[in-house]
């Protein structure tokens, strides 16, 4: 945890920049690489009828550690995939209840 999905992204653009974009979440974020999972998400996107180029975007599934620590991190996530071309670039924080999170059939809440 924290699960990052990337959507309308090329998965050669998230390999790229995959190894500093961990090393830099994990200082934002105070949490080890291990904890990552990075999943790049293929889907056609239609507008009008059409089909039409994706709008990148990247959804954060977390377990929320507060507004300072989402904003350095939307700031990683920016810095590195503008730098692989993707601007704008949205990115959404979908926060996660301990208590329905499970591994191995128990929940990581109180």
């Amino acid at each position: 945890m924290p699960q990052l999905q990337f959507h309308g992204i090329d998965s050669q653009a998230v390999q790229r920049c995959s190894r500093q974009l961990v090393d830099d979440l994990c200082q934002a974020m105070d949490t080890t690489p291990d904890n990552f999972l990075l999943e790049v998400m293929h889907s056609t996107q239609i507008l009008s009828g059409e089909v039409v180029t994706p709008f990148p975007f990247v959804d954060v599934r977390w377990f929320e550690r507060g507004q300072t620590v989402r904003d350095r991190s939307a700031a990683v996530i920016a810095q590195h995939l503008n730098a692989q071309g993707y601007n704008p670039v949205e990115i959404i924080f979908t926060a996660l209840e301990a208590n329905a999170y499970y591994e191995n059939a128990s929940h990581f809440g109180d």
